[in-house]
């Protein structure tokens, strides 16, 4: 009677112990897929001020191109 007990203890145990591990697998999952939401979209928004910096770089270089050409022309 007592093994029976025991056995029926066990396994009860080794059943809680793998309901615990499906749920911290279930929960690191979805830590993991939370951080690479995260991440993704970091890299939008610093691609995309990369993006408007260059952009704006370039527009002052081409007014400062024209600016030195007209001054040319002129002189």
């Amino acid at each position: 009677m007592t093994t029976t007990l025991n056995i029926n203890k066990q396994s009860s145990i080794a059943a809680t112990l793998k309901v615990e591990r499906e749920r911290d697998k279930a929960q690191a999952v979805r830590d993991y897929q939370a951080e690479q939401r995260a991440r993704q979209a970091n890299m939008i928004r610093l691609r995309a001020l990369r993006l408007a910096k260059e952009s704006a770089d370039a527009q002052t270089t081409t007014v400062r191109r024209s600016a030195k050409k007209k001054a040319a022309i002129r002189a």
